[in-house]
Parts: structure tokens; sequence; C-alpha cells
């Protein structure tokens, strides 16, 4: 009888038979998502899946590698691996599926996004830096010493950050720039800045300095720095490019061409009327005769503590065979500098004076194409511009064991902007001359371990490198002196 039924017949009565769906069976129904709260207490309770919500951004693919930094050789940092977090926004879409407007301008763009930027290639004394969400930066900062808090006052988005000695490189999808703790005076920052910002609206070779934003508008801030918990913060522009080689006579020449072009805008800007009273709050360095006969003076009293020492210690031996040829120097330096001449150039530096680095070393020197920019400004002072110019000097001929060629080239790139005159050469040669490397070693060895054989290391070094310095020396006096 079953059989007979046709089976158009089967087929409607089973459909009238069926239950509807919202009769099936709970486990027959799809699993129900949990809302992205609860699901993600559940996680963290271990009693939920580890399924990401819906609203999550995907992970950046690797990073590729960049050419090497300006900060990522710096003393006592160490390698550390990558370490990719997921971002995601600090808040998953409202219920009825309208995003939600930003409370503050000042809070950045949700929204940004730009490729993955290269990471630095890992290197003996390599910076950490980490992929991090914008909550993850915070946390980094403040593991690091830094107060997250100022993060605030740049309309930015950061999801990456690396320690690079003293300062912080934060990038966004808009920008990538250099955090900065200043152990300076309000003062001191405010002047630093306007000579900063002076010399980059004409062409100096400096970043860009980033006005922060008052909190909750994107009105720029009245001062050039944040206050934070511990001191006050500013910001640059970060400068893509890679650290210079002083031995190296292009990077020596371009170094040379850019602190010449930097110590005539930054003299512009002392002699500019409409520059303010801010001038008057960066710190001067024309001390310079004291601070070399204090440093002549501690080489002096290393000298006559080896002398009584009774052990007979292979640094003492050492100091006291080949000091007394490095004191003679540090005198006839002083003698120079004192020489009538000498003494009326500083004075007419002191009443116009350039604006000077002070601390030139390799890593705050970063080469962008054909130009070398200057960075890391914590030094900034009042000072004769042949002082910068001797550091300049001074530093990439100890790597090229003191090439005339090297010198030549620094001092005829540094006179297309700024031409030096006659008695500014005899400073040159006075600053050139006094044995920095010697006292810093001895200062060294003073200060610490007075057997420590990196030290006595060092002193065999200076004395190796001796014959050529007095080579160079004599080369200095023959060619611009005489």
């Amino acid at each position: 009888m079953a059989e007979s039924i046709p089976p158009w017949l089967k087929h409607l009565w089973k459909e009238f038979t069926t239950p509807p769906a919202f009769l099936a069976k709970a486990s027959e129904a799809p699993e129900k998502v949990k809302p992205a709260k609860d699901q993600a207490k559940a996680v963290k309770n271990g009693t939920g899946d580890k399924k990401k919500p819906s609203w999550a951004k995907p992970a950046p693919s690797t990073p590729a590698s960049e050419p090497e930094s300006p900060w990522d050789e710096e003393e006592g940092e160490g390698d550390l691996p990558e370490v990719h977090v997921r971002p995601k926004p600090s808040k998953p879409p409202s219920p009825t599926g309208k995003p939600k407007k930003s409370a503050s301008p000042a809070a950045g763009h949700a929204g940004d996004s730009s490729p993955p930027r290269p990471t630095p290639r890992p290197t003996a004394k390599s910076s950490e830096s980490i992929a991090v969400t914008s909550l993850g930066v915070r946390t980094e900062l403040e593991r690091w010493g830094f107060d997250s808090s100022v993060l605030a006052a740049y309309p930015y988005v950061f999801t990456r950050v690396s320690r690079h000695g003293s300062a912080l490189r934060l990038q966004s999808a808009r920008t990538t720039l250099v955090l900065k703790r200043s152990p300076h005076s309000p003062l001191h920052v405010e002047a630093m800045h306007r000579a900063l910002d002076y010399a980059s609206r004409r062409g100096g070779p400096v970043p860009r300095w980033i006005t922060p934003r008052h909190t909750g508008s994107t009105r720029a801030s009245d001062t050039p720095f944040v206050r934070g918990d511990d001191g006050l913060y500013y910001a640059m522009e970060w400068i893509d490019g890679r650290e210079v080689d002083l031995a190296s006579a292009a990077d020596m020449a371009k170094a040379s061409q850019s602190l010449s072009k930097f110590h005539q805008v930054t003299h512009r800007w002392v002699n500019d009327e409409s520059t303010g009273e801010e001038r008057r709050n960066l710190p001067s360095a024309f001390d310079i005769v004291s601070r070399l006969a204090r440093r002549t003076e501690e080489m002096e009293k290393a000298l006559k503590r080896a002398e009584i020492v009774n052990e007979e210690q292979d640094d003492d031996l050492f100091y006291l065979e080949h000091a007394p040829v490095f004191l003679r120097q540090a005198h006839e330096a002083l003698d120079r500098l004192l020489a009538p001449e000498c003494q009326r150039r500083l004075e007419q530096e002191r009443e116009s004076p350039a604006v000077c680095h002070m601390d030139l070393t390799p890593s705050n020197l970063i080469r962008k194409g054909q130009v070398v920019y200057l960075v890391d400004f914590d030094y900034l002072a009042y000072a004769p511009r042949t002082l910068d110019l001797a550091h300049l000097l001074r530093r990439g001929l100890q790597k090229a064991n003191w090439a005339p060629e090297l010198g030549l080239t620094g001092i005829l790139q540094y006179n297309t902007a700024v031409t030096l005159t006659r008695v500014e050469y005899r400073l040159l040669q006075a600053f050139l001359a006094f044995p920095h490397r010697f006292w810093r070693t001895t200062h060294r060895w003073q200060q610490g371990d007075r057997h420590d054989d990196q030290v006595l290391r060092e002193f065999r070094r200076c004395v190796r490198e001796e014959p050529a310095r007095k080579k160079f020396l004599e080369w200095f006096r023959r060619q611009a002196l005489l």
C-alpha cells in the first residue's frame, strides 16, 4: 500500500511533518557567538575558546630588514628578539553597528594603516624593538622608565616602539618620531627649541621639532615640551638614514659641510633681533681653558699617585713611563689657548657666538642621501665653533690613524659655508693637540679599578697611535700656520 503512494505525496507529507527551524534541538542550532567582552573573560579564565573576535584586525606581516639606524648601537643595549602582538581597537563596535566618534581629536585615528615598517638588522649592540598595540606602547614606555601619559599630547596612534640609548623611537601610520626626556629646565628646552626651529625653517641640517597639542584639542601647545611626572619630554622628527663613518672621506666631507651650515644658521639666530630673550637661556661653554686645566691637573695627580704606589703593577709602571709626554702636550695646548690673539678671538665669539652641538659622535650624525643631519641636542650650548669642528675631526682621525688627507677634507669642506680665520686655525691646533683620549683613559683609571686590564689596553692604544698623531699635528702646523 505504501509503495502505491506517489513520490510527490511523500514529499508533501514530509514537509507537513517536519518541525520548523526554531523548534530544532539546541544541539543542532548554530553556536551563538559570545560578546567580545564575555569571550575575553572566558579565555582569560580558561573556560572559553581562543577564537579571535570578528572585529580584530589581521596581524601585520613580518617586517623586512632596514638599513642601520642611528640608534641601533648604544652602550649597554642587548639583543632582544622581536615580539609581534596582534593590534586591535581599544573597543569593539557599538551594538547598534554605528561607529562611535573619538572622544578627543588628540587621541589619533584608529583607522590609520600603512605597510609594515622594516625592522633594524640585528647587530652586536642592537636596541629593543617591539611591535605592539597602542596600549602596549604605553606599557613598554613604563617598563623603560618613561611616563606614558605624555603620549596624549601627540595626535598619533603609535603601534611600534624602539629604545635607542636614552631615547625612544615611536612609529605610527602617519609619522615616526623620537621621544626624549630632558634633564634641563623649561627655559633651557624652550631656548633649544627656538634655535633648532629657526635652523630647520632656514634649511639647516637638523630634524623638525614635533610640537605637542593641548589635551583634548588639536591646537598646538604654547610650550614645545610636555611635563611628565619625572621631567620634561620633547619629540623630534625621526631621520631615516645611516650612521656616518667619520673615517670615510666622503662622510667626513658631508658632515663638515653640515656642521658649517649649522653654525652659520644658528649664528644668524643669535644676531636676529626677532628671536627674543630665549637666547639667554642656553648654557655657555667658553670656560675651555679652565676645563682643560682641570684635566691636566687630574693627569698630574694620577702621575704622583703612581709614583708613591709601593706595588709594581703594570698599569702604574706604564703610566710612569708615558704620562710625562702627554702632560707636556697638555701644557703646550694650554699655552696656545692663553696666547693674546687666541684670547681676543674667544672673547669676540663670546659676544657673538654660534650654537654648537657639543656631542658630534658618529651616532649623532645621520646621512640621508647627500645630506648629513645632526641629531640629539642635549649638549647644545654657546661655544667656539672650532671646538665643535675639533671634536668632529678628532673622532674621524682616531679611526683613520690620523691620516692628513682626512683632516684636510674636513677643513676644506667646513670652509664652504663658514671660512675659518688664521687665529681660528690656531685654536683648532690647540684643541687637537690636547691629549683627550689619554686624559679620558686616566679619568676612567682613577674612578674605577686601578688594575683593570681594559684600561691598560687603552693606555697602550694611546701610545701606539702617538707617532701618527704627532705626524699629523706637524703637518697641520706647516700647512695651516706657516
